[in-house]
């Protein structure tokens, strides 16, 4: 069945890799339940950690200070929206970033690697059933986010915000195939996908406006994907700003996946045939 969808177009190939990646990790996952009770539960004490930090430092869950930088008083739900689209770097980073050296662990890599497919549309299926899970996650915070915290999301915004969470995403693919990359030569993903995390955490407005930062600081913060997502969204959410506002936003979120991506499948491809020409592979 395989080798005949592979013997078909590119396209459709490619497509049939990446479903039975979504399909078999999907599995995965639902064969351990308490994973969804676990997120369904988390969020109410993630939020109260915010809440008592308001109450500590300002007094409150507003603060007129904030507003002069992020244009809102609104702490709390700034706060959210940012663990939301953070949750997506996560996912990507560490589901897509440890796919090699889960394999290894359960036995299969040897096949994937023999397999006649392209594996970064492997890595690309595992990406997909990650950004699933991260989803079903995101909507239960939001959902807490809209009964207790008053966020008012209309179709005019939820459709804008659908399209900035795929750019968004797009872009992380690219990264999450450069750390696979990197991970397919040093053997190990989990301080490189760490490492990242903290990048993405630091230098994107993920907690604090971007403005927040010194100078050099959001210049880094500048190339990376969940920056512009972030300001984005929050415009359309808490600012109240229409579509057209955000459009240098969307398409610099654009060009930055576009680089991703061509960078990811480059460097993915490069170092898959480096690594099995020089042997190394073997080490795993």
């Amino acid at each position: 069945m395989i080798k005949a969808s592979l013997d078909e177009s590119p396209l459709r190939a490619n497509f049939f890799v990446v479903w039975s990646e979504v399909v078999k990790n999907l599995k995965f996952l639902m064969a351990y339940p308490v994973i969804f009770v676990f997120w369904t539960i988390f969020p109410f004490f993630w939020f109260l950690t915010f809440i008592f930090q308001g109450q500590a430092i300002v007094g409150g869950l507003q603060s007129a200070s904030f507003a002069e930088i992020a244009g809102t008083p609104e702490y709390i739900p700034f706060i959210i929206l940012g663990a939301i689209l953070n949750g997506y770097v996560l996912t990507s980073l560490y589901g897509v970033g440890e796919s090699i050296r889960r394999e290894a662990y359960q036995g299969t890599l040897d096949y994937l690697l023999s397999s006649p497919c392209n594996k970064a549309f492997i890595l690309i299926g595992k990406a997909v059933s990650e950004s699933i899970s991260s989803t079903v996650y995101a909507v239960i915070q939001l959902i807490v986010c809209i009964v207790f915290f008053g966020i008012e999301l209309t179709l005019g915004v939820i459709m804008p915000i659908i399209l900035i969470l795929i750019l968004m995403i797009l872009g992380l693919y690219g990264i999450a195939l450069m750390l696979a990359a990197l991970s397919l030569q040093f053997k190990q993903a989990h301080d490189l996908a760490h490492t990242l995390e903290y990048v993405f955490y630091l230098f994107s407005p993920v907690r604090y406006p971007v403005q927040a930062l010194p100078f050099w600081a959001q210049i880094i913060g500048r190339f990376l994907p969940l920056t512009y997502a972030l300001i984005a969204v929050r415009s359309l959410v808490l600012l109240k700003q229409n579509f057209p506002a955000i459009y240098e936003q969307i398409f610099l979120l654009f060009v930055i996946d576009v680089l991703a991506i061509f960078l990811g499948f480059y460097l993915f491809n490069w170092m898959e045939k480096r690594t099995k020409k020089s042997g190394s592979i073997s080490q795993f």
